[in-house]
């Protein structure tokens, strides 16, 4: 490990500490209202209109929730898949409304169908994540699984949801980080 990315790597860790302590000091009532604001204008936002198949996470940790933009897409007909680690990688799985679920070892709910169908293209994928900067870097919980799927994946549109808190000032980016196309809070869009 070459010093500068060690030094990269101990300053993410550092900033995740201290994000996701004051995201999971979020209390519930703020929770559900910030997520209820954020989500709304995901779905009224020409990204997600335009979108055909959206990708979204299982939230954990007092993430952004998704469960709107989950009805909304099949409210609207539009394919919607959810992350499945496989091994050290992830594939997206379309969710149906009789899809089985199962915890994975990080005790987020996976789509546990061996039947379901595996995204070939995302027109809007939304990833999870910890903090963010004004370039619209994002800092994820460290194992790399997005920044691996994303090198090869058949996507249009890449953004996160976050809370303003998230923001940090800057984030040292490796080469393998893939930055978003925009960060929404309830402040609105980044892009």
């Amino acid at each position: 490990m070459n010093w500068s990315f060690g030094l990269r790597s101990m300053i993410k860790s550092s900033i995740r500490k201290s994000i996701l302590k004051r995201r999971l000091a979020l209390s519930e009532a703020n929770l559900a209202s910030l997520s209820s604001s954020i989500q709304t204008r995901l779905i009224e936002s020409d990204y997600f209109i335009r979108a055909k198949s959206v990708a979204v996470y299982s939230p954990i940790n007092n993430e952004v929730q998704t469960e709107k933009i989950i009805a909304a897409c099949f409210e609207m007909n539009k394919k919607i898949f959810l992350p499945k680690l496989c091994s050290t990688d992830l594939n997206f799985l379309a969710l149906k409304p009789d899809s089985q679920f199962q915890k994975n070892k990080f005790g987020i709910p996976e789509i546990c169908n061996s039947e379901a169908e595996i995204a070939e293209h995302i027109d809007l994928m939304i990833c999870p994540g910890i903090a963010f900067d004004s370039k619209k870097n994002r800092v994820g919980y460290g194992g790399g699984y997005y920044d691996r799927y994303l090198t090869s994946a058949s996507y249009k549109h890449l953004g996160m949801l976050g809370f303003s808190m998230q923001k940090t000032e800057s984030i040292s980016v490796d080469s393998f980080d893939i930055p978003m196309d925009f960060i929404l809070t309830e402040n609105g869009f980044l892009n």
